[in-house]
């Protein structure tokens, strides 16, 4: 069975996701590719981000991101031990990486049809994915979410379970369409909230550890033809955008914080 991965570029959580879940899939699930899309590390995104970390947090975070990048081009050019980057992920793993503009164009979906592509995988791709694409792989494309579906569809999934004091949240592997986190459920794990998690913690608990055996467990279930899919009703839906000043209001009086 032949993937291919669509991504973004992240220091943080994809590399220690596509690590775990390439020790836990299928050996007969080859990953022939992987498409790097352009996406949230943007300075047009560093308002939203300021508004949510504070001025100190986003100082923070921005000093441990160029800690990541020095360390993975460290990597790079005289090889060093860890995962920096979700670019030094795939390198690690040896998996091609391709930069296609968009994936909804006809060049790269004969590109995937000439890559013999059975399933694509996107995690935390940031392009919708168009019903060309969706038909283009034989077994169709799934998509990780950080969340129990259908509830919190949408946005950093984890700081609004927080915000809202959830007391559980989870991942989900579904199959996509073009709705957003729309499409049948193929696994879900559940995953409790600590009275000590901030959003870091919660994702990297969430999403990385139990989403990597998740997105393998779908894998193996696709390729076996095991699947047996639940809904994941549009009625029962709800729906988060990036945190507004009220819910990071919330999210700090509940306590809560980013790191």
């Amino acid at each position: 069975m032949n993937l291919f991965v669509f991504t973004q570029p992240d220091a943080f959580y994809i590399p220690k996701l596509l690590d775990r879940f390439m020790e836990e899939k299928p050996a007969s699930a080859h990953i022939v590719g992987a498409a790097v899309l352009k996406g949230e590390i943007a300075l047009d995104n560093v308002p939203d981000y300021l508004r949510l970390m504070g001025v100190r947090g986003t100082v923070l975070n921005g000093l441990d991101f160029v800690r990541h990048k020095t360390l993975d081009f460290l990597n790079r050019a005289v090889g060093i031990d860890g995962l920096y980057s979700s670019r030094g992920a795939l390198r690690a793993h040896a998996i091609p990486e391709h930069t296609p503009e968009n994936v909804n164009d006809p060049a790269f979906l004969d590109f995937l049809s000439e890559q013999d592509v059975d399933l694509v995988v996107s995690i935390a791709c940031p392009q919708i994915v168009r019903e060309d694409l969706l038909n283009c792989p034989p077994d169709g494309v799934i998509n990780i979410h950080g969340a129990l579906l259908p509830k919190y569809r949408g946005k950093l999934p984890s700081f609004w379970v927080l915000a809202n004091g959830e007391e559980k949240t989870g991942v989900t592997v579904h199959y996509m369409n073009e709705q957003l986190d729309d499409g049948p459920i193929i696994v879900q794990k559940e995953v409790p909230i600590r009275p000590d998690d901030t959003l870091h913690s919660l994702v990297l608990r969430s999403k990385v550890q139990f989403g990597g055996s998740a997105l393998a467990e779908a894998v193996r279930q696709i390729e076996t033809g095991s699947v047996e899919t639940k809904e994941n009703p549009g009625g029962e839906a709800t729906y988060f955008s990036f945190p507004d000043a009220e819910a990071i209001r919330r999210f700090r009086e509940r306590g809560r914080k980013i790191r």
